[in-house]
Parts: structure tokens; C-alpha cells; sequence
């Protein structure tokens, strides 16, 4: 069987491209000779999956601090490169606190809180107002949820195991809240 080389590779998204079915915007797809196509993901959903793989051996408060005050470690500055660092290490934090729910509020005026309900309510540094939009855009992307409210489970795989956990959204009146359940462990 002669060798198959890709004619050329797409790596940033471009909105004129035609994605398989079942692939998402951010996939990588590379157009192979004779017009045959293979898409790899590299969705939201997977590389959440790694930023928590990535920070299982930290101290998950400290970063999210960090990242709270727009520290996102990345140097191009990605913004859904920090946005996912956030996420996952509030779904990383959430589980080593045995946390119920967290739960990102940004209210119409701007206002961001973050809240942890586990052992006692309480709040930690929120990220800003662009970080906390970008969480929860990321968060309905990976869901797929386009309604103002809902709630959908997700399956994180964690190195040799794996969570359940849920998101649910509210939108209403020009702010929004996400919220991130946990199992009880």
C-alpha cells in the first residue's frame, strides 16, 4: 500500500471549512490525497481533560488564585487556554475539597463571584469578567447546551479513573450562573 501524506494541515479554526459530522469547531482537520479527510479532535472536552491531568499534582487553590488574577501561565496570552486552566482547576479543586457544587456567577452589571459549597459555603478570588464569560461559553461548548437553563452530565476521565459530574446553566435577565455538581465521595 503506497504512503498517504496530507496535501496540507489546517490548524487554526476557519469558519469556511467543512467539519465531518459529529466534529466541532476547534477540531484540527487535515485533508488527505485522493479527498479523503480525518478530523482529529482536539475539542474543549479533551483538553479540559488534560489541563486537569496537568494539575493533579498542585496545589489546586493556589493556581486557581493564580488564574483568578489573569495569571494564565500560557504565553501567547490564549484566552481559552486560560479559560480552560480555569475550569478544570475548579473541577480539580471541587473534587480534592469533596465539594457539593461549584458555582461561577456574573451578574448583568459584571460582577463575578465564585462559590464553593463544601465543607461551608464560601467564595475564593473570581476571575474577571472576560475569564468568567469565556469559562461559561467554553462550559455550554462542551455541553452543547444553547438554552438559558439546563443541566447536562459529564464524563471527566482522570488519568485511571473517571468522574461524573454536571453542569448546569441559568441565564436570565443579562447575567448568568454555572455550576459545576459533584458526585458524593
Amino acid at each position: 500500500m503506497p504512503e498517504v501524506k496530507p496535501l496540507h494541515d489546517v490548524t487554526e479554526a476557519d469558519p469556511s471549512l467543512e467539519f465531518a459530522e459529529g466534529a466541532h469547531y476547534n477540531s484540527f482537520k487535515r485533508v488527505w490525497k485522493g479527498g479523503n479527510t480525518m478530523v482529529t479532535e482536539r475539542n474543549y472536552h479533551l483538553r479540559l481533560q488534560e489541563f486537569c491531568d496537568c494539575f493533579m499534582e498542585t496545589d489546586p487553590k493556589k493556581e486557581l488564585e493564580k488564574a483568578s488574577a489573569g495569571i494564565s501561565g500560557d504565553p501567547s496570552g490564549d484566552l481559552d487556554e486560560h479559560a480552560l486552566k480555569f475550569l478544570g482547576l475548579s473541577i480539580f479543586y471541587g473534587a480534592s475539597e469533596k465539594a457539593k457544587q461549584v458555582t461561577l456567577q456574573k451578574s448583568k452589571e459584571g460582577k463575578v463571584l465564585f462559590t464553593v459549597d463544601a465543607k461551608g459555603k464560601y467564595q475564593l478570588s473570581p476571575p474577571g469578567a472576560k475569564l468568567a464569560d469565556r469559562v461559561i461559553s467554553i462550559a455550554r461548548a462542551i455541553t452543547h447546551m444553547e438554552k438559558d437553563q439546563g443541566k447536562l452530565p459529564v464524563s471527566m476521565g482522570l488519568r485511571n479513573d473517571r468522574m461524573d459530574i454536571t453542569f448546569h446553566f441559568d441565564r436570565k435577565e443579562g447575567g448568568e450562573s454555572f455550576t459545576i455538581t459533584f458526585p458524593e465521595l
